[in-house]
């Protein structure tokens, strides 16, 4: 399978004044950088590279705010299942290990990094993005996130590593995981309508 993306010369560059690396104008940090410096190596020929070549060892200092996802496809529909959380990525986003990721997330954020996700699946491309989500109060967080493909023998994307970044200072400033799990809306949903429920009846008895 191509990978039209890192065949492209534009696609990815060193920014001049820091050093950085740039994709899709947005900068990789260290760990992201690791990570695909890997996965580019791999590609052999512009192609994305194996699953089986692929070494979790050889990037080990990325795997903090890494996710592994199982490409499961059963003709009808893509499915992502998740596997190796980062300890990062648990403390933004929550555990979710071995479920489908379509039971973890809430549809709204299902919403924002899906399309990407089915994107790098079907078409074997790196993808590098911006993403927010809703911190527990409300308030927005943003992130990025570095989509990495892996092919099994037959061509077909089988797993993606996803590397993101959560600027350090804003993750330790958070009360709990980002408001982007069932669960956690659900308890959120709850104690708002508790709340509410409460200023109704005492407006009622008062």
């Amino acid at each position: 399978m191509k990978n039209e993306r890192f065949s492209n010369p534009t696609a990815h560059h060193h920014c001049e004044k820091t050093d950085m690396m740039v994709l899709e104008d947005l900068e990789l940090d260290y760990r992201q950088t690791l990570a695909y410096t890997e996965w580019q190596q791999l590609a052999i020929d512009g192609n994305t590279p194996l699953q089986r070549d692929f070494r979790p060892d050889r990037i080990s200092r990325a795997l903090p705010s890494a996710v592994l996802l199982h490409v499961k496809n059963d003709g009808s529909r893509i499915r992502f299942q998740q596997r190796l959380e980062g300890r990062i990525v648990v403390l933004a986003l929550g555990e979710g290990s071995g479920k489908d990721i379509e039971t973890i997330y809430t549809d709204e954020h299902l919403g924002d990094v899906m399309p990407r996700y089915l994107e790098s699946a079907t078409t074997g491309d790196m993808a590098m993005t911006r993403c927010t989500a809703p911190q527990r109060n409300g308030e927005p967080f943003e992130f990025t996130r570095l989509i990495l493909p892996f092919t099994g023998q037959d061509g077909i994307v089988n797993r993606l590593l996803v590397v993101f970044h959560f600027e350090a200072v804003a993750l330790s400033h958070l009360s709990g995981p980002l408001a982007v799990r069932r669960d956690v809306s659900q308890v959120i949903h709850t104690k708002s309508t508790a709340l509410i429920s409460d200023m109704i009846l005492t407006r009622h008895v008062g």
